[in-house]
């Protein structure tokens, strides 16, 4: 799957326990990396960090269009469990319920029936979130090609087919980890501003924040806490 050039929207900040997915991580960030709307994104202060994504997410759904309705239930149930099994097996490939970019539910918890929707034209269909770990130095296009092939090379039972959805989401696990940097980072820059605007008064505010974690290319996070720099000379 080829990356487009733009990347969409805010970045979320999660606790863990909303999203059981990830149910080792103290916090975590999800960003759409599919396109960016300029709006959606904050100004980053002076100091800011970039870090590397750690994993991307993808719906994966599989549909069916054979006719008679048992034998179609039938058939995506039978995806439905090939898939947990082989995500089960396989590192650095996971599961959850629901869409990416929201709380997806522990995929020990999703039951088939859970998912599982028929449309007018009787296709029968279901959609879980697909996360893949990234990889040191992997590409954009190389981790989507890694999870197309993770889903293509499947057995595929009866009429049933696979496809991977056309927006990602890129996210970090444990945010709140790369706090005492940046906090590092601000005091230096109050203490060079002292020394460059010597005699001056610096107030700072806004260190209370939360991280704030949103995108900056294919496979990286821009990372910074919303923190305001005031600088008086001559006092």
């Amino acid at each position: 799957m080829r990356f487009k050039s733009l990347l969409i929207a805010l970045s979320l900040i999660l606790a863990a326990p909303a999203a059981p997915v990830l149910a080792q991580d103290m916090e975590r960030s999800i960003v759409t990396s599919n396109r960016i709307v300029d709006g959606a994104l904050r100004s980053a202060p002076a100091v800011y960090r970039r870090v590397p994504a750690d994993f991307v997410m993808v719906a994966v759904t599989y549909q069916s269009g054979t006719r008679d309705a048992a034998e179609r239930s039938k058939e995506l149930e039978t995806m439905f469990s090939r898939l947990k099994t082989k995500a089960a097996k396989t590192d650095g490939f996971s599961l959850g319920g629901g869409t990416p970019g929201q709380s997806t539910a522990d995929i020990e918890t999703v039951l088939f029936t859970d998912v599982y929707t028929t449309d007018y034209s009787n296709s029968g269909r279901f959609t879980l979130t697909l996360n893949i770990d990234t990889r040191t130095e992997e590409s954009f296009e190389a981790l989507m090609a890694r999870a197309t092939a993770f889903i293509t090379t499947m057995d595929m039972a009866g009429r049933s087919e696979a496809y991977l959805g056309d927006e990602q989401f890129i996210g970090a696990r444990d945010v709140a980890k790369h706090r005492a940097d940046l906090v590092a980072d601000i005091a230096a820059e109050v203490s060079g501003l002292k020394t460059s605007f010597a005699p001056a008064k610096v107030t700072l505010t806004g260190l209370e924040s939360r991280i704030i974690t949103q995108p900056s290319g294919p496979m990286e996070l821009e990372i910074f806490i919303p923190y305001t720099l005031t600088v008086v000379s001559g006092e």
